[in-house]
């Protein structure tokens, strides 16, 4: 099986076309499906690096080529890719999973920018071993706290846009993570990550991270539910509230487990992600057409994989 690998890492290596200003983006979608698959599936950590290292080069290549933004790249299944609605930027994001059960993330900002008037490429380079304190840092594309994207949650507030970011981290063989970050672009149009936006616990958090035990599923996804104290429902960042089996087991996050059938949630209000607590998240009604339920189970697929 491991010569099989390096054969076909070999045959990608010599036969690997770079893009020009008329890239076939075809081919490279299919040789970045071969890759891609050898990331998640090769033998050893050798071989998934080695498949890596070339899957960002060639994407890289494509993603530089005049027009590639409208590329959607979509048979590439084994990574995730997410458009913001205003077409500022997208992402393209994956992970290796290593033999000690850790994690490493990689991806691609591909953003706008006014001035230049051309979509700039950011390479994201995952620092979240080293980052300390990361619910209170401001963090750059070249120090990025890595994780696995599956929803852009777009508003506006005062003249400033937010772009929230739903994702998972597997972490390691104890505990995996939920993270709700935030994406704003500075006055050189560059993307930041983190902004002190989320009121949670009565404080300001640049971003919000769960840890809980590896051996559960944790749900956090934005969508209309019922708050509690009134009729309507909201548009709402929904997830279950996190806790430690017992008490003594505080801080020990791999014992921390989600509770059945208690929500809480973030509603945005005056430019800040606002906690609330015991949200009635009861099911969606029944009676939508089947369109709009086929539209929904694509959009949480990705999502649901993960969970």
């Amino acid at each position: 099986m491991k010569n099989f690998f390096l054969v076909v890492i070999i045959i990608i290596n010599s036969s690997f076309v770079y893009p020009q200003k008329k890239a076939d983006f075809k081919d490279i979608e299919d040789s970045l499906i071969t890759l891609g698959k050898i990331i998640l599936e090769g033998d050893n950590d050798f071989i998934k690096y080695n498949a890596n290292e070339k899957f960002l080069i060639l994407l890289e290549k494509a993603l530089i080529t005049e027009n590639s933004f409208n590329y959607p790249f979509d048979s590439v299944i084994t990574i995730a890719k997410l458009e913001a609605e205003d077409k500022k930027f997208r992402i393209f994001n994956w992970l290796l999973k290593k033999s000690d059960g850790t994690f490493e993330y990689f991806g691609f900002i591909q953003a706008w920018n006014k001035k230049l008037k051309k979509y700039i490429l950011y390479p994201l380079k995952d620092n979240s071993e080293n980052i300390k304190n990361p619910e209170t840092q401001l963090l750059e594309p070249v120090n990025w706290y890595g994780v696995l994207y599956y929803k852009i949650i777009f508003n506006k507030y005062g003249g400033k846009k937010y772009y929230t970011l739903l994702g998972w981290d597997g972490n390691n063989k104890l505990s995996q993570k939920k993270i709700i970050d935030v994406i704003t672009f500075n006055t050189k149009d560059r993307p930041v990550f983190g902004s002190s936006i989320f009121k949670y616990n009565k404080k300001l958090f640049k971003r919000i991270i769960f840890e809980y035990s590896g051996t559960v599923s944790m749900s956090l996804k934005y969508e209309k539910q019922f708050m509690l104290h009134g009729k309507k429902k909201k548009r709402l960042i929904v997830f279950n509230r996190i806790g430690p089996l017992e008490s003594d087991m505080v801080n020990n996050q791999e014992y921390y487990f989600p509770e059945i059938n208690i929500f809480d949630a973030f509603l945005f209000k005056n430019g800040k992600w606002i906690h609330i607590k015991d949200v009635d998240a009861r099911n969606a009604p029944i009676g939508k057409t089947r369109k709009k339920q086929q539209k929904k189970i694509r959009q949480l697929q990705l999502e649901n994989s993960i969970e």
